[in-house]
């Protein structure tokens, strides 16, 4: 049905309006009255949910344990919601079932997110002889937030702790400047159109593969890795694309690497490498 259709592919009501949307209804079933967006939102929809909430709720109180995970997020329209996952063994098969995601007004202290969470257990009546687990980031108002709801055991996300703790370690002085120059270079090319094209045509040249550098981004330690490993990938092309007389008039604070440059790059990919298996 058309309402499932919206519901399993993440469809907007507003496709309903679409005059390409319509006029493909129209073509396939000519009789056919297509119902007004309110219909699916007010009627069709919340049946939706009610009958796959029911699966759900019958199929977590079969199971012998269930582990839970949470964390906030803030959406496009700078808009805060707070989303409970639930995690349980069926036959041996790992299920998980995305329970809630609603929008948090309130401040993100320990005591209104420990009542998001008790809400949540009572709702799904999800509390037996006691609390189910719950797996979290290590953020202080969370960490608090499981005590105060009786949350036990309260695990803290390992690739969280890991993340932290290597990027304490990224943030080493002489570390941070090697990174620091590799982000000029890849920031330059990402820039420049002429660049790219002219490390293209020196990729194809040395027999490099024909791939895009990577920007690092600040919340994730393991797109600094993947900088740095594609970055040695095409240090090569990099080098003789930089050269080039046209482009090194225009290039201010972009340099070259040096051999101790490259040579600690790849140390520091020794190290992290393994982290990133683990993580």
């Amino acid at each position: 049905s058309i309402g499932t259709f919206i519901a399993k592919d993440m469809r907007p009501f507003s496709v309903l309006e679409n005059e390409g949307f319509v006029n493909m209804i129209r073509v396939l079933e000519p009789k056919y009255d297509m119902p007004c967006r309110t219909h699916f939102s007010e009627k069709v929809i919340p049946k939706l949910y009610e009958e796959t909430r029911e699966i759900v709720t019958k199929k977590m109180h079969q199971a012998e344990f269930i582990a839970l995970t949470t964390d906030s997020w803030t959406s496009r329209a700078t808009q805060s919601y707070n989303t409970i996952t639930a995690h349980f063994l069926e036959d041996w098969n790992m299920r998980s079932f995305v329970l809630q995601t609603r929008v948090m007004q309130e401040s993100h202290t320990a005591e209104n997110l420990s009542e998001f969470l008790k809400s949540a257990v009572n709702e799904w009546k999800l509390k037996r002889l006691e609390m189910p687990s719950l797996t979290t980031d290590n953020a202080r108002n969370i960490l608090n937030a499981g005590k105060l709801a009786g949350f036990e055991p309260h695990i803290g996300c390992v690739a969280h702790t890991i993340n932290l703790g290597t990027q304490r370690g990224l943030q080493v002085k002489q570390l941070e400047t090697l990174l620091g120059r590799i982000r000029r270079v890849v920031t330059y090319f990402h820039k420049s159109s002429t660049a790219t094209t002219i490390l293209k045509s020196k990729q194809a040249i040395l027999e490099i593969p024909q791939h895009k550098l990577i920007m690092d981004v600040s919340t994730r330690w393991n797109s600094t890795y993947d900088m740095l490993e594609r970055f040695l990938e095409q240090q090569p092309a990099i080098i003789a694309t930089l050269m080039m007389k046209d482009l090194k008039k225009n290039i201010k604070d972009v340099y070259t690497l040096s051999e101790m440059d490259i040579s600690s790059a790849e140390r520091v990919m020794s190290v992290l490498k393994p982290i990133k298996t683990v993580t």
